[in-house]
Parts: C-alpha cells; sequence; structure tokens
C-alpha cells in the first residue's frame, strides 16, 4: 500500500465544501504535513507518510470538538515512525495555536508576527 491509495483529505471532510489556504506545512522527505481552511472555518491538517496518513479537523471558531483519526499502517521502521510522530507533534501544535487564538490560518504570516508581539492584559489587573 503506497500513500497514493489515501485521500488528502477523508471524503466526508470535504464534500460540500471548499477548501482555500490550502500548504504544505512541513515535507521531510517521505513524510509531509499539510493544512487546509474548509469553507466553514474548520481547518484540516494531515500528516502524510508511505502507507499512511493521520487527519485531524479543529473548528477554532466554534464549539465542535476536533476530530482525529488514523489509516493506513504504521511504519515498521523506528526511525520514520519516530519522524511521523515529530510531524504529528508540529500539527497537534499548529491545532492548539488555531485553538487558542495565536494564528489563523490563511492570514498572512505578517498578521501572526504583529499579534504574536502584543501582550494581552486585563483592565484592572495588576
Amino acid at each position: 500500500m503506497n500513500d497514493d491509495d489515501f485521500p488528502v483529505w477523508p471524503p466526508e471532510w470535504v464534500e460540500d465544501h471548499t477548501l482555500a489556504a490550502e500548504e504544505i506545512v512541513a515535507d521531510a522527505g517521505s513524510i509531509s504535513f499539510v493544512s487546509a481552511l474548509r469553507g466553514d472555518d474548520k481547518v484540516l491538517l494531515s500528516v502524510r507518510w508511505p502507507g499512511g496518513r493521520r487527519y485531524m479537523m479543529i473548528d477554532p471558531v466554534g464549539q465542535d470538538p476536533p476530530q482525529a483519526f488514523r489509516v493506513g499502517e504504521r511504519s515498521d521502521d523506528p526511525e520514520v515512525s519516530r519522524a511521523i510522530e515529530g510531524v504529528w507533534s508540529q500539527a497537534l501544535e499548529q491545532a492548539k495555536k488555531l485553538m487558542d487564538g495565536e494564528i489563523r490560518l490563511g492570514a498572512p504570516p505578517e498578521a501572526d508576527q504583529q499579534d504574536a508581539g502584543r501582550r494581552r492584559w486585563r483592565r484592572g489587573q495588576g
């Protein structure tokens, strides 16, 4: 089984939806991490390796819980498995930042950098 046996996105996640801001976030040879913004503002994340994929869908602006699953086989090669876990960790970190409002998929990178430099203080707290 190779990575072409699995769709980039689960069909039920993209059916009747438009995708925007689709980009390769990380590419480590045979392992890659792709993200996309769905028309209803849900964010799709996918980590691909030869023989499998991991998917995650998050709702940074709504109340839907995250969904995640894996298809295909785990790698028997320990180095490849570690690399997959490392890229998946990047995906989880990006998901957390999206959920926390630290980054916005589809926004120009400079917008996130400007927001990152701001301190978020509440009035009346010392």
